[in-house]
């Protein structure tokens, strides 16, 4: 069948032009990778924003939510709390003041669901076995508890009062600061805070970009070395603990530790950054488990000395330097409010109530660099004694601290609690 191929009409005045002829197709080859999308863009600021609280101690979340809560009075502030990418502080046991949870009512339910051990006393044991002291009381004077459940229970206070948290953010930067507030990338949203509170240590960069001192002088920073002792074989202190402790391991006044805990055993040997080169942790360490050995605290000496983890601590670091940079309060390890005795969540947590307190303040205030100023001087006289612990010196004292009730006991009291030993 023939079909025919009609022509469509045209106008005899048409100026079409014919059709060119196609193109010649590209020579045949590998195909051009295609360019990278841009990566995303931010996503805009939100509502305006007073304060940012960075950091995962619990220090930081208590800043969070004392600033979030306000005081029944003035308008609740807009926080936002965040964790830092890659802050290192791994789970170990820590003693823990009671103190700590009269720094505000919201804290009471808090050691309500904590796990912790009631430690009565202190042993102080020597390197020669036969040399001891002990102070023990009739109630707990402190407790043990791991720092993994004590964040976990601090970010679920601050998640009950209605804090907006960020866990594990894949990006956080802080890009800057002006007469406004600051510049803050998390994850894919741009922040816009009036004011920041840092309870841990951010990059190099952003860190001078805030103005935050230097780090530490190597005179304040010592190294805690820590193995956990999990299972009965290792060490049964009792139905009513008290903590061993050595106050010169090998004639260098570094201190060990022996701490109970809820589901493990801990000990531990700190000593100042500058010794280690010298005297190797995993040494000192070892040391100190053959004299619990040897006092009868431990029924091995063979520490399993690879699962070792160690972490710097500013210890009374905070006398040392400002508390204050650029629009930004320093809480927590990032402010080094550990004790000299190495203490960490009461004194950490006490600098945190001072700085809500202050950023408050400040926030009123039409200049709030000017304002977050008080915020150096308004602990000094209480916290900033307790940071000093035992301020005599040791070396002299051993003698009497081994053949004197009264002076164990005080210098015991001074550790677990920071009172004075001169009374």
């Amino acid at each position: 069948m023939i079909r025919r191929h009609v022509m469509p009409k045209t106008s005899p005045k048409s100026t079409a032009k014919p059709a060119s002829p196609p193109k010649p197709a590209p020579p045949s080859g590998p195909a051009k990778p295609r360019a990278k999308a841009p990566p995303a863009a931010p996503v805009p600021a939100g509502p305006p924003l007073d304060a940012l609280v960075l950091g995962g101690h619990p220090a930081a979340y208590l800043a969070a939510t004392l600033l979030h809560v306000g005081d029944g009075k003035a308008k609740p502030l807009r926080v936002v709390h965040a964790c830092i990418p890659g802050e290192h502080d791994p789970d170990r046991l820590v003693l823990v003041n009671p103190a700590v949870f009269g720094l505000h009512p919201l804290l009471e339910p808090v050691r309500k669901r904590l796990d912790l051990t009631p430690v009565y006393g202190v042993q102080f044991v020597s390197d020669d076995p036969a040399v001891r002291s002990e102070h023990r009381a009739k109630a707990a004077v402190v407790y043990a508890a791991s720092t993994k459940a004590l964040r976990a229970e601090f970010a679920r206070m601050a998640e009950q009062a209605g804090v907006e948290t960020t866990a594990s953010p894949k990006r956080l930067e802080v890009q800057g600061v002006d007469e406004h507030g600051l510049h803050v990338t998390l994850n894919r949203q741009t922040l816009r805070p009036r004011a920041l509170v840092l309870g841990g240590r951010l990059p190099d960069d952003q860190q001078k970009r805030l103005g935050v001192p230097d780090a530490w002088g190597p005179e304040v920073v010592f190294r805690y070395t820590f193995v956990r002792l999990t299972g009965k074989r290792w060490a049964d202190l009792g139905p009513k603990p008290v903590a061993p402790m050595s106050l010169n391991l090998r004639e260098t006044l570094c201190w060990g530790w022996l701490l109970p805990g809820p589901a493990y055993n801990q000990i531990a040997v700190a000593q100042p950054v500058e010794t280690v080169g010298k005297l190797p942790p995993a040494d000192l360490l070892a040391h100190w488990a053959r004299v619990l050995h040897g006092a009868g605290n431990l029924p091995r000496a063979d520490l399993p000395t690879p699962e070792a983890e160690s972490l710097d601590l500013p210890l009374a670091g905070a006398l040392a330097h400002e508390g204050v940079a650029n629009r930004t309060l320093l809480v927590g390890p990032a402010g080094g409010f550990y004790c000299a005795s190495g203490e960490d969540l009461y004194p950490n947590c006490w600098s945190a109530v001072f700085a809500a307190a202050a950023l408050k303040k400040a926030l009123k205030e039409t200049h709030l660099q000017d304002a977050l100023n008080p915020y150096r001087s308004q602990w000094r006289t209480t916290l900033g004694q307790y940071l000093r612990g035992p301020q005599q010196d040791l070396r002299f004292l051993l003698p009497l601290i081994y053949r004197n009730a009264v002076m164990t006991s005080r210098l015991a009291e001074s550790i677990l609690l920071g009172k004075s030993v001169v009374r």
